[in-house]
């Protein structure tokens, strides 16, 4: 059979080729009907993408129709069914917002129903159905006031039947918001005011007994819008006045006793508007004046040249205008007092003393000599006497009417 293949070549290839171009065409044609149909991983694709189209279709439906409804039952519904859908976040917050209004109407509409009903039971029942309701604050206060009120009245009833400010402070203090503060004040205002008149008419009668500056001072003082303060300071006006002229009257007195142009003077210094003003200044120039022309006048720069000038020769040194300038001074200031005070001198002790016909005559010795004098005669007759005052012996009224 070998041979007869070798042997007929034509005929075989004659016979081979159009089943190989058999084979060709059912290649081809399968070649092409798998190319024109989809695989299996496309279908499943196309699949999904179908399904998942049909999904988003159905979630949107249902979400509209769920926003239609508007209900927590329809929002909770779509998040059953389409627990990852496009809107399960929105969904969950309106149906919290429903929920909270829901909520809210309730607490208001329980508290309208306890405000009307307007007792402590109603109040507290609130409070246990809505511990954390907008009103729980306000309800606990009225249960508050509502057990309070009777206390109130209880305590207000016990202050008014005491009636004193002790127990109507204490009210206050207890009840600080309560029904009858208003008038508990009203009532301490009335008291403290009595009180207040008590003291200043007490403290005012303290002060007219005493008579005194001080006492009307220290009424004035502690009552300084006191019915009596007017009066007080009329009082103390007068008290001033008296003693003013007690002191004026006094100290003119010492001026008279005393005598010369120095205490006159020092009255005018000390009581420029006193009642002997006038008198004390006419005193004191006719004594001035007096003095003037009963003391003699001294060379008081040939005084002070002579006296620089022994210093020198005793100390040594230099003389200096300022030294005799000192000397100057001290002898004017010296005359000066002479002639004010030259009448309380005694006519011996001027004698003695001022005598122009020495070595140096000076007014600072002059001065010193007679103060010197006035005082020994004035120790001397301390001595004798005492230092005073005297009282002369009493004498009887026949004594008197002799002669007559």
């Amino acid at each position: 059979m070998t041979d007869d293949w070798r042997q007929q070549p034509g005929r075989a290839r004659r016979i081979a080729f159009p089943k190989l171009a058999i084979v060709a065409v059912i290649a081809g044609a399968a070649l092409a009907s798998a190319c024109s149909q989809p695989s299996d991983t496309q279908q499943t694709a196309q699949q999904q993408a179908s399904d998942e189209q049909a999904r988003k279709e159905a979630d949107e439906k249902a979400w509209a129709d769920a926003e239609k409804a508007g209900t927590a039952a329809a929002y909770t519904a779509y998040l059953q069914n389409f627990g990852s859908g496009a809107h399960v976040s929105e969904a969950s917050q309106r149906i919290v917002a429903l929920n909270e209004t829901a909520r809210k109407a309730s607490d208001e509409k329980a508290w309208a129903d306890a405000e009307k009903a307007g007792t402590a039971a109603a109040y507290t029942a609130y409070i246990q159905s809505f511990g954390g309701g907008a009103h729980v604050a306000e309800a606990r206060q009225r249960v508050a006031e509502l057990s309070r009120k009777e206390a109130d009245d209880k305590a207000w009833a016990d202050a008014v039947r005491a009636g004193t400010a002790a127990a109507l402070t204490a009210y206050t203090q207890n009840f600080s918001s309560g029904a009858h503060v208003a008038e508990a004040r009203q009532r301490l205002a009335t008291l403290d005011e009595q009180a207040r008149k008590d003291a200043d008419d007490k403290a005012w009668a303290d002060a007219e007994k005493a008579g005194t500056a001080a006492a009307f001072n220290g009424y004035i003082q502690k009552f300084g819008s006191g019915a009596h303060v007017a009066e007080a300071r009329q009082r103390l006006a007068a008290l001033d006045e008296q003693a003013r002229k007690e002191a004026d009257e006094k100290a003119w007195a010492d001026a008279e006793k005393a005598g010369t142009a120095s205490a006159f003077t020092s009255y005018v210094q000390k009581f420029g508007s006193g009642a002997h003003v006038a008198e004390a200044r006419k005193r004191a120039a006719a004594l001035e004046t007096r003095g003037r022309k009963e003391v003699p006048s001294i060379d008081i720069q040939k005084t002070c040249q002579a006296a620089a000038g022994a210093m020198v020769s005793l100390m040594g040194g230099t003389t200096t205008d300022q030294d005799v300038n000192a000397c100057l001074d001290s002898e004017q200031k010296a005359r000066d007092q002479l002639v004010k005070d030259l009448a309380t001198y005694a006519a011996a002790d001027k004698v003695q003393c001022m005598r122009t016909g020495v070595y140096l005559p000076s007014y600072v010795e002059w001065l010193t000599c007679l103060e010197m004098e006035r005082d020994v005669r004035k120790m001397q007759q301390e001595e004798r006497f005492g230092a005073g005052p005297w009282t002369l012996p009493r004498v009887k009224p026949a004594i008197n009417s002799v002669g007559r």
